[in-house]
């Protein structure tokens, strides 16, 4: 990879990463340019890169050993007058393999518009062609329209998106009423309750978002793990997890679960409405989740949900959450 640029021992330009000179570097700039966005798993993370780059032996060892390790801190640096201004991270999605994952596209605010997160995403892809990968995958805000334009102008195409809602307290609602043609009970631990939640999900997730992320039945089934989560739950005085599901004769067409949160954790409610269902069941299903959560109500709740099904995010914004961002994935194809 050829520098742009090399003037009084700085360099101007593009060039690879060097984990062992560029991680504390990258770290400040993933800082700078993701403040408002990064959740406590991205702090965590962050302080990770901190931590590696302040400990030289454990980090030439993962980069000089361990191929997994030295694929999650492969990638390109921008550098100007000696400060680094971009980075892309670049990496296979598991080892050996050829589809690859894009993360931290990162540009210093002032050095924005000057065409530097171009350069760094033709380096990456260039570097997955190399290497003869089959596709990139990457994250991307809705709202932020520069980067989304730069994807789609590379070609990356929108296969699904995630929207993150939260509300600060639990509210006090009335339970809506269901519709007279489909019956309500709670989840069964067992096979056949499984099988038909996860024939549910099938019916409610768009095929491209499948083709990318395979369901799996074991995802659905309320197993031993689960309710020794419900005794943890109960111990704490957090109270129990509530498992619903709505039947049009044997078929689900809907299930919702709320989870109290506990140990300082957030509550948390899923839902899947069956594409039949949507803009019926969405109210009835999440007011009940709320008034079962009333009893812990000074607590946050946090809900990430796919953005195809509209009716659901509609209804939790009139009940009072509010959407914090929408993250997109996005992917390119050899």
């Amino acid at each position: 990879m050829a520098v742009l640029a090399h003037t009084r021992n700085e360099y101007f330009g593009l060039r690879p990463m060097d984990p062992m000179k560029d991680l504390a570097g990258v770290a400040d700039l993933i800082e700078e340019a993701f403040a408002d966005d990064l959740d406590r798993s991205g702090q965590s993370a962050l302080r990770e890169l901190r931590w590696l780059s302040r400990i030289k032996p454990i980090l030439w060892w993962m980069v000089t050993f361990s191929a997994d390790h030295s694929d999650f801190l492969s990638g390109f640096v921008w550098e100007e007058e000696g400060r680094l201004v971009g980075n892309v991270t670049v990496n296979r999605t598991s080892p050996g393999s050829r589809r690859w994952l894009i993360s931290n596209l990162a540009v210093a605010k002032d050095y924005r518009g000057r065409g530097i997160a171009r350069g760094l995403m033709d380096a990456a892809l260039g570097l997955v062609e190399e290497y003869r990968g089959t596709s990139i995958s990457l994250q991307v805000r809705a709202d932020n329209a520069p980067a989304k334009h730069l994807y789609d102008s590379l070609h990356f195409n929108e296969i699904s998106g995630t929207a993150f809602l939260r509300l600060r307290r639990v509210p006090l609602v009335m339970v809506s009423p269901l519709p007279p043609e489909v019956t309500l009970r709670c989840f069964k631990p067992n096979s056949e309750d499984s099988r038909l939640a996860y024939n549910l999900a099938c019916a409610a997730t768009p095929l491209s978002t499948q083709k990318e992320w395979p369901l799996r039945q074991s995802r659905f089934r309320l197993g031993s793990g689960e309710q020794i989560k419900g005794f943890t739950r109960r111990l704490v005085g957090s109270g129990h997890s509530a498992n619903w599901v709505v039947q049009d004769g044997r078929r689900f067409v809907a299930t919702v679960n709320a989870y109290p949160g506990v140990f300082g954790q957030h509550h948390r409610i899923e839902l899947i409405v069956h594409p039949d269902w949507r803009g019926v069941l969405e109210k009835p299903l999440l007011s009940r989740a709320l008034s079962h959560l009333f009893r812990w109500r000074k607590k946050m709740i946090v809900v990430k949900h796919p953005v195809d099904h509209r009716e659901a995010i509609e209804t939790y914004k009139e009940l009072g959450f509010r959407e914090d961002q929408v993250l997109l994935w996005m992917k390119w194809t050899a």
